[in-house]
């Protein structure tokens, strides 16, 4: 009997541990737009030329894009020119790329910036094995970049994959 119970609580647990909650990364709301998907932000700490990375996603069903915002922390002051995001050899560019706005810091810049994708740029992309890089190029020709760790991505990416398959529904 006690081997049973035992048995059992090893199954609990073991469940409980697999099943990851995507109420801290995802919530949707239902306005005169469409039902508007929102994808908390995320922060990615493999950065090259520029300091704290954060992005959110946000999809509107009725536009059937992907807006995504980033907060970027640069030293100079320049303007973002691109936005590209890159999974191994795949490259999918931002449209409509601008700054929401930039703030003058200790160190430098915050640079909020804005750029659309297609829902299925998106898809692709979360759905690649090879951790998603962000990729920006600014006025004066620097580039910046911000990617995943191999185990964010792993994490990550299947829950934005489970998230974005249910919006089919």
């Amino acid at each position: 009997m006690i081997r049973h119970i035992f048995f059992l609580l090893c199954i609990l647990f073991s469940l409980t541990c697999a099943a990851q909650s995507i109420e801290k990364r995802y919530s949707s709301y239902i306005s005169e737009k469409g039902t508007i998907n929102f994808f908390r932000p995320k922060k990615l700490k493999n950065n090259k030329n520029m300091g704290e990375f954060l992005f959110d996603m946000t999809y509107v069903s009725n536009t059937d894009s992907v807006t995504i915002n980033c907060s970027i922390n640069i030293t100079n002051g320049e303007m973002v020119s691109s936005a590209e995001l890159r999974n191994g050899d795949k490259r999918k560019s931002g449209e409509n790329v601008y700054a929401i706005y930039r703030n003058v810091t200790k160190k430098g810049y915050l640079i909020r910036l804005s750029a659309r994708y297609t829902l299925n740029d998106i898809r692709e992309c979360f759905s690649n094995g090879a951790p998603l890089v962000f990729y920006f190029q600014l006025r004066d020709g620097t580039t910046c970049s911000a990617s995943y760790t191999p185990s964010q991505w792993k994490k990550d990416s299947s829950q934005v994959t489970r998230i974005l398959s249910s919006l089919n529904y």
